[in-house]
């Protein structure tokens, strides 16, 4: 039997992580702390049956995440928030010329990436939203880490394709 390590350690570990994440993904700090405090209480719920060889810690509290956030959209009607994400980030630059290209640019990439399919678009969201390695994406997404970073590959050259047909 392979050694868990305590809860509390994993809380002080992953807490910073896992808000982010939420915040990364609802934008609303509030709501980021209760999804955060509801996936804390479901792993400590769960840590009986937590079993390190089946799953990293970070990729088991990250699957507990990524189902509290989808419950919560589901409960609150709310599918994407990466256009308001940033759409407020570009809000914050100094040249309003440079906002107004980076708009469009942010614009055309968010069509692309709706136009992806929906494995290729959720690999990109945790690759760049969450910090996760490739190892621990593959155990989210149930495949393993060579198919996760396959996946996350294909759609950065679908991505490319579709912005710059040319290059």
């Amino acid at each position: 039997m392979s050694s868990r390590p305590e809860f509390e350690d994993l809380y002080r570990e992953f807490l910073p992580r896992i808000y982010g994440y939420a915040l990364s993904q609802l934008r609303n700090a509030a709501e980021a702390e209760d999804v955060t405090a509801q996936v804390f209480m479901r792993a400590y719920q769960a840590y009986d049956r937590f079993e390190p060889r089946a799953a990293t810690p970070a990729a088991w509290l990250f699957r507990i995440a990524r189902n509290a956030v989808l419950d919560h959209h589901r409960r609150t009607g709310v599918r994407d928030r990466a256009e308001q994400e940033l759409g407020r980030a570009l809000g914050e630059g100094e040249d309003p010329s440079r906002q107004a290209e980076d708009r469009v640019l942010f614009r055309e990439l968010l069509v692309a990436i709706r136009r992806l399919p929906d494995r290729q678009r959720e690999v990109i969201g945790l690759r760049h939203r969450s910090d996760l390695g490739f190892k621990e994406i593959g155990e989210l997404m149930d495949c393993s880490e060579d198919a996760a970073k396959m996946l996350y590959h294909r759609a950065l050259k679908a991505l490319r394709a579709e912005l710059d047909p040319d290059g």
